[in-house]
């Protein structure tokens, strides 16, 4: 950070506000503080009224009179002022999720059910909380987000429990009772607790809910158990089992959390169960940064799942970077309006208008009038891919349109350019090499039609700024193709898993180093062959090694050479990111960036 040196004696002006005496003397070129930091002449920034503006940061040497002096932020581009409304309800965690993909059948036994879930505050200290739940859920893929996916009877929730850091329980109340009925398909209800004490800033807190229904009928959920967060999800017969069940906060019931299953996408019968929680989590406090209200598809979040989850249940690129604590930028609270599969074409349209009525009830009936967002982050528009260019393009701007409509032509809108899908030639090579990767048709960013679209969005006056994420996202070594395996080496698997006879399943491997939880690792399985797995535990041996078990649905009979060269993977597919893709491009994301979030 760039400082200044300024003197603490201070005086007062004829209104009693203080004024500095600055400077003591000016800088000299090269000049570091105290602790190592440059020093710039820069004259000091003033407020409105002309006083001067002294932010102690820290003491850092004396100047030549002998008196003190502080080191202060300089503006250099930084964030405007914060202007605080601590009344109004803005958002509060991190790591929310829809209702989406699939409704599940309530069984004999286990149609009483529990989620406990861990999410991220803000970075200021929080109160008053609001917590609505929702009688539908979201299309994923296809025709997403339409909100389709909707249970065949209300959901009763019996009781819902704001969860302490320290471990202590708040119950939350719905208009005054500790239950209540959702209406299936179209329900709304809205939850409040306030705690003896605000929530410290940056805590990690959870809800627990409790909610049941008739055995055969169906319900929804949105959530994957973070088994590394703490996150469970119980099931029980009866109120007061599941409640037993709860107090014991033990292992999450089998049914409900399958082992096999844990950390995997699919359907209904081969998906990690979805429990049911909050639609959103608000609260009062905010001290006046700026709030997102991000236009979103699966490139914000999949492939990560649960296992790969940081410790504020963020996941995906731009969840990571929105929540970046920045020293300068801070970090910024969010609302991920779409989910996988979302096409912009779709949004805040026909079936696609209840999440918008639910934020917008926030507004007006808790906000007085005020949004629970400052500003517009346009992500969406991958799955509105097009042969014609102008249509792709059309149908991102067209949302754009539709929230103005909505919200006001003055609303503050970031865009973001799209970034490509590429595709592993051979398949064999799975992405290992720069030299395998091509472009799916309409993606080329360079040439094609994804470089119309893009130049498109960064011409158009619908946008008030615009984030170009395909730098970010590339390799250094060739826009617009992002980093290949080759780059991130990390030694050979230990011996080798399995039989080596092509026909028994492996579900464990023994690797070099302790990989983070939800890490694709690639090997090069033979001689100039890779494939790759996703680990969704490792366990240390004790020796230098750990044994990683992988996703259930990787479980497959690959020979594997004797200590195959190992490596980080970054694509899944082409299309989304793992873990160390993601990592990659939310890390090379600056945070100056931010600076684009102010009007």
């Amino acid at each position: 950070m760039l400082v200044k040196t300024v003197t603490t004696v201070v005086a007062t002006d004829t209104a009693g506000k203080p004024v500095d005496a600055i400077p003591v003397r000016s800088a000299v070129a090269g000049e570091t503080d105290a602790a190592g930091r440059p020093v710039t002449p820069i004259p000091v920034t003033e407020d409105p009224l002309g006083v001067p503006v002294r932010v102690v940061v820290g003491k850092a040497a004396q100047n030549s009179a002998g008196q003190w002096v502080d080191t202060l932020p300089i503006s250099g581009g930084g964030p405007p002022p914060w202007i605080p409304d601590a009344n109004r309800y803005m958002p509060a965690a991190t790591g929310i999720h829809w209702s989406q993909g699939f409704t599940q059948t309530y069984a004999s036994g286990l149609n009483y059910q529990c989620s406990k879930l861990f999410f991220g505050s803000p970075d200021y200290p929080t109160n008053n909380f609001l917590v609505p739940f929702l009688g539908f859920g979201l299309t994923d893929g296809g025709n997403a987000p339409q909100e389709t996916i909707n249970p065949n009877a209300n959901i009763i929730i019996d009781e819902a429990w704001f969860v302490h850091p320290n471990g202590t329980e708040y119950q939350i109340l719905f208009g005054g009772n500790p239950g209540v009925t959702v209406t299936a398909a179209t329900g709304v209800q809205f939850g409040q607790v306030t705690l003896p004490a605000d929530l410290p800033a940056w805590s990690v807190y959870g809800i627990r809910t409790v909610w049941h229904g008739t055995v055969g009928n169906t319900y929804i959920g949105g959530y994957r158990c973070q088994r590394h967060r703490g996150e469970k999800y119980w099931a029980a017969g009866d109120l007061a089992s599941i409640q037993a069940l709860a107090a014991a906060n033990g292992a999450s019931t089998a049914d409900r959390d399958p082992d096999a299953r844990y950390n995997l996408l699919g359907n209904v019968s081969t998906s990690q169960p979805l429990a049911y929680g909050p639609a959103q989590i608000f609260a009062k406090g905010w001290d006046g940064r700026p709030v997102a209200m991000v236009l979103s598809d699966s490139l914000v979040e999949r492939q990560e799942l649960a296992a790969s989850a940081d410790a504020r249940r963020n996941m995906g690129v731009l969840g990571r970077y929105l929540d970046k604590d920045d020293d300068f930028w801070g970090s910024t609270p969010h609302i991920f309006m779409g989910l996988p599969g979302a096409k912009s074409s779709l949004e805040l349209s026909t079936s696609s208008t209840l999440r918008w009525n639910f934020i917008d009830t926030v507004k007006n009936t808790y906000n007085g009038g005020l949004d629970a967002w400052t500003f517009v982050l346009d992500q969406s528009g991958r799955n509105n891919v097009n042969v014609t260019a102008s249509t792709w393009a059309n149908d991102k701007l067209g949302l754009v349109d539709r929230i103005k409509t909505r919200y006001g032509v003055g609303i503050w809108v970031v865009g973001m350019t799209i970034q490509p899908s590429v595709n592993s030639t051979p398949s064999n090579q799975n992405y290992h090499f720069l030299s395998n990767i091509g472009w799916v048709t309409s993606f080329d960013p360079v040439a094609g039609n994804l470089k119309t679209v893009n130049d498109t969005i960064k011409a158009s006056s619908r946008y008030n700024r615009i984030i170009d994420i395909v730098p970010y996202w590339s390799d250094d070594r060739f826009y617009g193709k992002p980093p290949t395996p080759e780059l991130y080496p990390i030694g050979n698997v230990v011996g080798h898993p399995g039989n080596q006879d092509g026909v028994t399943t492996w579900s464990t491997i023994v690797l070099p180093l302790q990989v983070p939880l939800g890490s694709r690792i690639q090997f090069e399985y033979q001689p100039g062959l890779y494939t790759s797995r996703t680990i969704k535990e490792v366990v240390d041996n004790g020796n230098g090694t750990w044994t990683g078990t992988v996703n259930g649905d990787e479980v497959f009979a690959t020979n594997v050479q004797d200590n195959a060269p190992l490596f980080y993977q970054t694509q899944v597919d082409g299309i989304h990111s793992s873990l160390h893709g993601i990592l990659y491009a939310a890390g090379r994301i600056p945070q100056a960036e931010k600076a684009k979030f102010y009007p």
